[in-house]
Order: structure tokens, then sequence, then C-alpha cells
């Protein structure tokens, strides 16, 4: 018997595999669809609401079992969140994630939590001496709400959605900022990467401790802080939409250029809050739509 000779792809078989890698690589962009209208509330799949509260973070992740909240924003923007999320339908917290105890996370959450009926709530293990913090305390005790510290590695799994905590992943860090709870949120073939405002250093761990940090849409780092989103970490997330909470003409200067031009180089879509307000995100587990 005479073997088969295998056929050479050849000139013509390269060209018809370019063009192959070039069209599954456009097609990634049908990921995402723009939409002008603000959202409206949908029970169906996984919707994150990144709240316009300035120069801070409040972000809303509903699912069809409950709602979570990271952040509030500082001691003006609660009565912002507050109406925002019932504006939303949430009547009750099932979480509340408190990344790190700086004002401009917690604050606006003393008065979401005298507010709404809460779970459970997230936070490291770690004190800050100040008002807002002392008062942050006060209203958990005042309304009996269960603390968790975070785990890496645990999970909660929510209407299909699946949280997974990826850092603190130490202790001794001299910035509070590298105590931020940092976590993916995955739906289907959909994730997405918060990091409340952690730095280099805390990055660092996550990728050490070899966590999955892939994810379509990353809520970036401390603000777009320089301290943050380092090339290593980027690629290892390696977003295709990456989204800014940062109040308009702040005197830190965020979002850096650095990380800007990162961004920019790697072509990633650019939301910000200080420029497009409010952002909101739903996805059905395979595709993206940006309101």
């Amino acid at each position: 018997m005479k073997r088969r000779r295998r056929k050479s792809r050849g000139k013509g078989g390269n060209s018809l595999y370019i063009v192959a890698v070039l069209v599954a690589l456009a097609s990634v962009w049908y990921y995402i669809t723009f939409h002008a209208q603000p959202y409206r509330s949908d029970a169906n799949g996984l919707v994150v609401h990144f709240i316009d509260v300035g120069q801070g973070d409040a972000t809303l992740i509903q699912t069809r079992e409950g709602n979570v909240l990271i952040d509030g924003g500082d001691r003006h923007a609660g009565p912002i969140v507050a109406r925002y999320l019932r504006s939303m339908g949430v009547r009750r917290i099932a979480y509340v994630v408190a990344t790190h105890p700086h004002a401009d996370h917690i604050g606006g959450l003393i008065y979401v939590l005298g507010a709404f009926e809460t779970g459970t709530i997230i936070m490291p293990n770690v004190a800050h001496t100040t008002i807002t913090f002392e008062r942050f305390i006060d209203v958990i005790e005042e309304n009996n709400i269960p603390v968790r510290e975070p785990v890496p590695g645990s999970t909660i799994d929510m209407g299909g959605a699946v949280f997974t905590i990826v850092a603190p992943n130490s202790s001794g860090h001299a910035n509070l900022n590298n105590y931020s709870v940092s976590m993916t949120v995955s739906y289907g073939a959909i994730s997405f990467m918060f990091t409340g405002d952690a730095e280099a250093e805390a990055e660092n761990e996550m990728l050490e401790m070899g966590h999955n940090l892939s994810a379509q849409v990353l809520r970036v780092g401390h603000h777009g802080s320089r301290t943050s989103t380092t090339q290593r970490f980027f690629d290892a997330v390696s977003p295709l939409v990456a989204v800014i909470s940062v109040g308009a003409n702040n005197q830190f200067g965020h979002p850096h250029r650095e990380v800007m031009n990162r961004l920019e180089a790697a072509e990633t879509t650019i939301l910000r809050t200080d420029r497009d307000g409010t952002i909101v995100i739903s996805t059905n587990g395979r595709s993206l739509n940006i309101h």
C-alpha cells in the first residue's frame, strides 16, 4: 500500500491560515455591544454597575439570587449609592465587600448599612485610625452584621455567578491599599476582576500564588494610579474592557498617563466614570453589553 503524502500548507494554505486567525481575533469584539440608553434592571444573567461616586469606588453586582456591593464611595456618596440601589430594585444586600479601610471606599457604606438589610460583610482584618473607620465599625455592630475575613481561593456561588477571592495573600503590609480584598466574578465564559486599591506588591502576590486572574473586564486598580496595574498583572488579566472609577479633575491626577498608555497600547476599551458617568455591564455568560 502506498502511504498518503501529507499535503504541504504552502503559500495558499498560509494565507488561509492567516485569514482564519484574523477572523478569530476580530470575532473577539463581538463580545462587546454598546447601548446609549440607560440600563433597566433585568433579573437574567449577571449585571455589574460601576456607580459614579466621584473619587472613590462603589460597585453593585446583581445576580438572579442576590446582590453584592463592593465598597460605597466616600461619606457624601452614601445617599447616592442607596438611591441608586433602590432604583435597581435592591431591597437586601447579600454581601458587602469593604475592600480596605480608606474613606473613599468605606465612607458611603456607613449610610448604606443603615439603610439596607445586609447578610454578611467581607473585609480584611486590619484597622485604620480615622473617625470614618470607627463609625463604620459602629454601624456594623449596631446592626449585628456578621463579618467574614477574606480567604484567598475561597468562593461564593450565587445565581450562576462564582465569586473567587484572590487577595490579600499576606499580612504585614506597610500600605493599607495592599490589604485590598480582590476577587474575580465569573458567569459562564465571562469574568470580571476587582482589586480595590491593590498596588504592585499585592498584584505580585496574586501572580506568585498562581491565581487565575484572566478576565474580560478589569476594574482598574487604585483609580488608575501608577502604583497599580503593573504590566505583568495587566498581561495576566488581559482584559477587553477596563473600567476606571475616578473623580473629574481630581487632585491626584488619576488616571496616570503610564497606566493609560498601557491600556491604550493593548487596544483595551477604556471606560471612565468621570467621563461616562455610571457604567453598567451586563452579560449572559457569552457576550458583554455596555450601557
